[in-house]
């Protein structure tokens, strides 16, 4: 039988939760078994239902300024709200965070190796230790996954038009992006500079910026990446012919671009600190699923900067 540990009454359990999040399982759903655990298990705590991404940011900044109390943020959502609450509590050392994940992709947790149902399990989340992990930074925001650039970014950026469409779902609708983006040019001219040192300049399909090893659900475009090692790990990945799609999509699912001989010519991989990249023309950032249009973004590597609470047996 479980016993519960009593945390320090300093420690303040804060629930936040996205009421669009989930399909089968949704974060409003979970309310009364929130409750009843914390109350058996004498938390104090509080549920907040956020209206916004900007909200849930706001709302979690303002409780860390308290620097004489303890926080566990769990973040109920995707990646999204995940990145939301990180952007609140970067750098907080009163702060910890958890998620349940309710989302569409939920790529982060893949790189912790822990299942899902293990992320669902509210004894452990509570009751668990924290582990320190990084995050990039870049225009005063935070990434705790994955910066996508190029074909995978477009591909979530154009995936709304599709989802306005009678009867189309959300894969269904991630399917048509990615259809018509592939019938678009494959790539665009970037320039990509690590710790300073040109990378690669030329026509881009592909650029991800990563902490994390996942995304576009489970799409391993940088298996290699460690979340705790202090370094970006960077994909740039040239287009291909088109007859060369089902090659990148076998790989990157699999996560064996790097051993696969084919695509050598294709890929350029490297470990650094700092990364620019710059465009002739504004591109689509996909940070942890959230999009924004930038010319020109140089990220950097933040060692340590979240204390992150992985679901382990008590």
């Amino acid at each position: 039988m479980l016993k519960y540990r009593r945390k320090s009454m300093e420690t303040n359990y804060i629930f936040i939760l996205n009421p669009a999040a989930g399909k089968n399982k949704t974060a409003l759903s979970m309310i009364p078994d929130i409750q009843k655990t914390c109350n058996k298990a004498g938390l104090r705590y509080q549920i907040h239902i956020s209206q916004s991404g900007e909200d849930i940011t706001s709302y979690v900044k303002m409780l860390c300024e308290n620097k004489d109390k303890k926080y566990r943020f769990y973040a109920f959502g995707g990646d999204g709200t995940l990145n939301q609450v990180i952007n609140g509590c970067a750098g907080a050392e009163n702060a910890e965070v958890g998620v349940f994940p309710l989302g569409t992709g939920n790529d982060f947790i893949r790189t912790t190796g822990v299942s899902s149902k293990e992320f669902f399990d509210l004894k452990k989340q509570l009751f668990s230790t924290s582990e320190k992990i990084d995050t990039i930074k870049y225009n005063g925001k935070y990434c705790i996954n994955i910066c996508n650039m190029g074909f995978d970014a477009n591909t979530a950026v154009d995936m709304p038009k599709f989802k306005k469409v009678p009867v189309i779902g959300k894969s269904m609708a991630y399917n048509m992006s990615i259809a018509y983006n592939v019938c678009k040019k494959l790539g665009r001219y970037m320039e990509i500079y690590c710790d300073d040192r040109l990378l690669y300049k030329g026509d881009t399909l592909m650029c991800a910026v990563s902490n994390g090893t996942a995304c576009g659900g489970g799409f391993k475009v940088t298996p290699r990446a460690v979340t705790n090692d202090g370094l970006i790990d960077v994909n740039v990945t040239t287009p291909p012919k088109r007859v060369k799609l089902p090659l990148f999509v076998k790989n990157f699912s699999n996560g064996t671009q790097y051993e696969d001989p084919a695509m050598k010519k294709y890929i350029h991989y490297v470990q650094c600190k700092k990364v620019t990249v710059k465009a002739a023309k504004p591109f689509a950032l996909v940070n942890d699923g959230e999009a924004e249009y930038l010319q020109e973004v140089s990220f950097e590597i933040v060692p340590a900067n979240i204390n992150f609470i992985i679901p382990k047996e008590i």
